[in-house]
């Protein structure tokens, strides 16, 4: 069932122009209490064609007829307007770069364009670095170092791009970015309102009316991004001074802020001035939760060789994927909903060889496979617990594309040929 259902979306997803009509089209926007979100950008890994083209690199890996299909969307992606020059994974250049880079594993090409790709965005790259030194060790906001347009998003494109092509000038840029957050992760406390808090501080509010900022405990947006591109850029042997010291600094922040229940370990989302915003468990997905701080947590064990931080991530992924708040989880996709947790638990499987896991992934693809529509324009309509309806996305992130992913490395039983959740750092 599961190979029937990514052959479906495939189907749907393979005309660029169609695809794009669908997810632009009025009324499909998501209407949330304090904004209106278009569904549709042309660039990025959320929805937009260098998303979309991600699902058929990794087809294409072992069906040649998905590989036109790849290019075709990258190629729209290439002819639109020039993405804006600031150096983001999930925006910009960047995506692009990503998304070429996978089809450069599965089919080979497009050398040409990675290169001059990787030349302005280490550019872009060097320029955030500098920029960051200037600014001093508080981080500011999420821009200097999360997944999605910071620098943990930032450092692991380049090291994919490192690894591929060993070009120096890669490199030193990656280097730079393991240098910020290094830096972060070993400052002095900083003070908000008078009180120390940790150089991670962000100075802008999530959901909280407080106004002087949070701390952070996710994967997409919090300090378990920049402990995983730590770990996985250790794994690789691109080290930088005080690497492991500042792996080190991260683990014992997580650690001071570890809750516990019958499930496992697990953290708050977000921790304030007067304490956490919530101290019980609320959902446990990719973005937030012990699912995916565990996996980071997992990461940075297997790589530093630190078994009380392996056990303590596995502990927290095992908990997170065998008892997750149902009734929380409103959608399927990677970002925070069941495909999320899916592939969180295939890797984990495939780590560690356990039984559990591959149940646990089981479960999750049957999950998924019953609320597939063959009559939804993409397969799956994506549903938020605060917006009037429904809607239909496309793309990687949050989107049929990404769903898709999940569920063919599910049925596949092995690990991303082109890397595609190196984007989610989850390797």
């Amino acid at each position: 069932m599961t190979a029937q259902i990514v052959e479906a979306i495939a189907g749907k997803l393979a005309d660029p122009q169609e695809v794009a009509a669908i997810a632009a089209r009025p009324g499909n926007e998501l209407v949330l209490p304090t904004a209106t979100m278009r569904q549709w950008e042309t660039h990025g890994l959320s929805d937009s064609y260098p998303a979309v083209s991600l699902l058929f690199a990794e087809l294409g890996a072992t069906d040649a007829a998905q590989r036109p299909r790849a290019h075709a969307h990258l190629a729209a992606g290439l002819a639109a307007d020039a993405p804006p020059p600031v150096p983001a994974l999930y925006g910009g250049a960047m995506s692009l770069g990503f998304a070429a880079h996978a089809a450069a594993l599965a089919s080979g090409g497009y050398t040409t364009l990675l290169s001059r790709l990787d030349q302005a965005i280490v550019g872009q790259v060097r320029r955030w670095a500098r920029d960051r030194r200037s600014a001093g060790a508080p981080i500011g906001d999420w821009s200097g170092y999360d997944v999605i347009t910071g620098g943990a998003g930032l450092g692991r494109y380049l090291l994919a791009r490192h690894e591929r092509t060993g070009d120096e000038g890669v490199g030193e840029a990656l280097r730079e970015t393991l240098d910020v957050l290094v830096n972060v992760a070993l400052a002095a406390d900083t003070k908000v309102d008078g009180r120390p808090v940790p150089a991670w501080w962000v100075h802008h509010g999530v959901t909280h009316d407080d106004t002087a900022g949070h701390l952070n405990l996710g994967l997409a947006h919090g300090l378990g991004g920049p402990l995983a591109l730590l770990a996985v850029a250790w794994r690789a042997g691109v080290r930088v001074d005080r690497h492991a010291e500042a792996a080190a600094a991260i683990v014992a922040l997580l650690d001071d802020r570890q809750l516990e229940d019958e499930a496992g370990p697990y953290w708050p989302y977000w921790v304030f001035l007067d304490g956490a915003d919530d101290p019980a468990r609320i959902r446990d997905v990719w973005c937030y939760g012990a699912a995916g701080v565990g996996r980071s947590l997992y990461l940075a064990g297997s790589a530093f060789d630190e078994k009380e931080w392996r056990d303590t991530g596995d502990a927290a992924v095992r908990g997170a994927l065998t008892g997750p708040a149902e009734h929380a989880i409103h959608d399927v996709a990677l970002c925070h909903g069941w495909a999320g947790l899916l592939h969180i638990a295939s890797r984990m499987a495939h780590d560690t060889g356990d039984a559990a896991y591959t149940a646990a992934a089981d479960g999750f693809a049957t999950r998924i496979g019953e609320v597939y529509d063959p009559d939804a324009p993409f397969g799956f309509r994506y549903a938020h617990p605060t917006a009037p309806h429904q809607t239909d996305r496309p793309g990687f992130l949050e989107g049929a594309a990404g769903i898709a992913l999940a569920l063919h490395c599910h049925g596949t039983g092995a690990p991303p040929v082109t890397g595609w959740d190196a984007a989610l750092l989850l390797n």
